[in-house]
């Protein structure tokens, strides 16, 4: 499947990484020419985390065998319909899109999820109208199928299995058989368990697809089981400025289990990169589950590199083969993709729809993946985190979803005339890790505001962005959004240890050589350490204080 632009495109890479910083080659890719890098395979997975990669072969030549008939005079009385994107000729290629309302470009690929709402033609019956994966859009009607609901074999579904929900993707709906049952997360309670729900943003969910469709075309959710209610799925929407009550070891453990890897033993890595540079270690632990199979893909095998970044000679992080060793991709990717990119709000090729997994709706599936549901796979593997460690490390944060439609500013202060630090967009179900709740100015009637995390990094007076700076501090960068904009949607425990500095065993706001001495002693059994003082001296997160802790330190102050 090597296609000779992706050729092209890296060389013109190469040459404008001289200048600007280096994103993932499919982002790249997709903005150019819609061709899905051979290094980012498609993945399934399973109810129990286990990943394996698309069979794409298997459906190319399926697809070779029975050509496909696009959207034609037939499906033009269709009523209630099913579009199905599983149509190109290759896997290779994706099918570009644009929002409704907004305009907003976007891509997916049909091997992955092949199935979503059809809504309506537009007058000249080009375009077809669509909903999927949290996204409302118009796509080429030379580019899908429009299928009468009756005809198709299969379409994804969400049920609940002893407490638990699963999302069950097809990528052929004309096959019985499916490709990926992801687990969501706990029943709300409102689904029952046997039931088959249908739902294409996995907010609403609807025991007739007929019923769906229709309350889809009017833009209401009136006849879904919980209309009043929307479902957030925690980890989905969790935003990466948070972090895991997960540690290290941990990591590892769950890892040792599922396979023997580039991955396995790297734990300490994404809870250190997570402190540093404010990208929660669960979520980033997620993608390099999903994107190199537990470490086992063979872009992390030959090339050290977990998340299927694309390899520019004039990297300084790596070379044109890949990483030096993979924990310089968890490097990466926390720094660069997530902390300097898809976390800022200015960013350059526009990749900012808010720091959570998310879908094609927001977030950092909207550019990151072209599997339309990427953010709930990776979201997925933190709910096994959850399952084997017996955590509630899902009751962690507060959080909060800004109102559809609105471009809301996060200002410095709690008040209307205070700077301005960012606007989120006008992305829905865009979601904030809500802080505390304030006394603010009035707004429509409404006092109260609420402080919440801010996703970029801000200037040492918090008074506005600071870009490519990577390092992130949890206790300063902040802001506040009027409550009138904001729904809470989950309440947090708030039990984190956001406000305790790694390293700072004495505990007086910096790391210095007296905290060395302190965890140096306490290994030595010279002294004892409790509290946050025992804390803080677990410098890797791995839940024991060793000499790599100190170590850690040394290397801290040292500026290494």
């Amino acid at each position: 499947m090597k296609k000779g632009i992706i050729t092209i495109i890296a060389s013109l890479f190469a040459i404008i990484s001289l200048f600007v910083p280096v994103y993932a080659q499919e982002d790249s890719v997709f903005e150019v020419g819609e061709v899905q890098s051979e290094d980012q395979p498609l993945m399934n997975v399973d109810e129990n985390g286990n990943v394996t990669p698309v069979d794409t072969e298997a459906l190319e030549q399926e697809l070779s065998q029975t050509p496909m008939i696009m959207s034609d005079d037939m499906s033009r009385n269709v009523s209630v319909g099913v579009v199905n994107f599983r149509t190109k000729p290759s896997a290779a290629y994706n099918t570009l899109y644009t929002e409704d309302g907004t305009n907003k470009q976007g891509y997916l690929n049909g091997y992955s999820a092949s199935d979503g709402a059809f809504l309506e033609y537009n007058s000249d019956y080009s375009k077809v109208k669509f909903k999927m994966a949290g996204v409302t859009g118009w796509v080429s009607a030379s580019e899908v199928q429009v299928i009468d609901y009756n005809s198709v074999a299969s379409v994804s579904y969400y049920s609940v299995s002893s407490g638990y929900i699963y999302h069950t993707i097809t990528n052929n709906v004309y096959s019985s058989n499916y490709a990926s049952k992801i687990l969501i997360g706990y029943n709300p309670g409102y689904l029952q368990e046997g039931v088959p729900y249908y739902s294409y943003d996995g907010h609403y969910f609807y025991t007739s697809y007929v019923s769906m469709v229709s309350d889809y075309k009017q833009g209401v959710y009136t006849n879904s089981v919980n209309n009043n209610s929307p479902y957030y799925n925690y980890y989905q929407y969790l935003p990466h400025r948070s972090k895991t009550t997960f540690t290290a070891k941990e990591l590892d453990n769950l890892t040792a289990s599922k396979a023997n890897g580039k991955l396995n033993g790297l734990g300490s890595y994404f809870i250190q990169y997570q402190n540093t540079y404010g990208t929660n270690a669960a979520l980033v632990y997620s993608v390099a589950v999903l994107e190199s199979g537990w470490g086992t893909s063979s872009i992390a095998q030959n090339k050290n590199n977990l998340f299927g970044h694309g390899a520019v000679d004039s990297n300084p992080y790596y070379g044109a083969n890949g990483y030096s060793k993979p924990s310089d991709s968890i490097l990466y990717h926390s720094k660069v993709f997530i902390s300097e990119g898809y976390c800022d709000p200015l960013d350059y090729s526009g990749r900012y729809f808010g720091s959570h997994l998310g879908d094609k709706g927001s977030g950092i599936n909207v550019k990151y993946a072209s599997d339309p549901y990427w953010g709930e796979k990776a979201a997925s593997i933190c709910w096994q985190l959850a399952l084997y460690t017996n955590k509630n490390d899902y009751d962690t944060y507060t959080l909060g979803i800004k109102t559809k439609n609105v471009n809301l500013n996060v200002r410095k202060e709690e008040n209307s005339s205070s700077t301005n630090l960012y606007q989120t967009g006008n992305a829905d179900n865009y979601p904030f890790i809500i802080l505390d709740e304030v006394q603010g100015s009035n707004v429509s009637g409404n006092n109260v505001w609420y402080k919440i995390q801010s996703d970029p990094t801000l200037d040492s007076t918090r008074s506005k962005i600071v870009q490519d700076k990577g390092d992130y501090n949890f206790n300063n960068f902040y802001g506040y959004v009027s409550s009138v904009y904001v729904t809470k949607v989950k309440q947090g425990n708030n039990q984190t240890s956001q406000d305790l500095l790694l390293g700072d065993v004495n505990l007086d706001g910096s790391i210095t050589p007296s905290d060395y001495v302190k965890v140096k002693n306490y290994i030595m059994k010279k002294t004892t350490l409790e509290g946050n003082a025992l804390k803080a001296a677990d410098m890797n997160q791995d839940g024991s204080i060793t000499p790599a802790d100190y170590v850690k330190i040394k290397n801290t102050i040292m500026g290494k």
